[in-house]
């Protein structure tokens, strides 16, 4: 009998939950999905039906509920980062290293994404917030992206997938070059290439609709719509 007066006492009902890790979300917003647990009797709380709840946001990736005894909840979170930018005619959506779309932007809000390369052709649909896309030339763009230096970087504009067997990735830079860089092999040898004088003055040039094709980093081609152009 004292066992179970002490077992229903106040002394074990939740009085506080206590949210860390989360940015995008209010804690209130995380709280409401799981009234049930303020004032429940911690021993009573279901912890894994309640994690399962909170991940349904779409931005969380990881929830841990912690049970602090005899009355406090700490709830952890880890949450999903924008990895890519993935561009489906004029919309434009963030999705993470996992593929999954979390959320979509204006354009006149793409400025604070600067860091972000902008894929398209990932899909031909406009997709919604919390599917998974399942296309890993997408996330390579960003793998081959993030192997340029800054240089190259202020110079690309976008990439896209090519619609090919092989799902080639081609980058697009501002003043009309076009990068066929392929698939995500030797990524460091074909980024050296581009640092090759011949290669860079085509990057650097004001305005040209010429074609670096690095498909085979042993012979890399320089093209334009007159044909080859300059090869190494």
């Amino acid at each position: 009998m004292g066992l179970n007066y002490f077992y229903n006492s106040k002394y074990f009902k939740v009085k506080s939950i206590d949210i860390q890790g989360s940015t995008h979300y209010k804690d209130g917003e995380i709280i409401s999905l799981i009234p049930e647990v303020i004032g429940a009797n911690i021993f009573e709380i279901n912890k894994k039906k309640d994690e399962e709840t909170i991940l349904e946001l779409n931005w969380v990736k990881e929830a841990e509920l912690r049970k602090i005894f005899p009355d406090k909840v700490i709830i952890k979170l880890v949450e999903r980062k924008p990895f890519l930018i993935i561009v489906y005619k004029d919309k434009y959506f963030l999705m993470d290293n996992e593929g999954v779309v979390l959320d979509k932007i204006e354009k006149e809000d793409l400025n604070g994404y600067k860091d972000l390369i902008r894929v398209r052709n990932v899909v031909n649909y406009s997709v919604n917030i919390g599917d998974k896309i399942a296309k890993k030339n997408a996330l390579s763009c960003v793998d081959i992206y993030k192997a340029f230096d800054s240089q190259i970087k202020s110079m690309i504009k976008e990439a896209r997938l090519e619609d090919n067997i092989s799902g080639d990735i081609v980058f697009k830079t501002y003043n009309g070059v076009e990068i066929i860089f392929g698939d995500s092999s030797e990524i460091v040898k074909k980024v050296e290439i581009l640092k090759q004088k011949n290669f860079l003055n085509e990057l650097l040039k004001e305005e040209t609709n010429s074609i670096i094709d690095l498909r085979s980093p042993d012979s890399p081609v320089i093209k334009n719509s007159g044909g080859s152009i300059g090869s190494e």
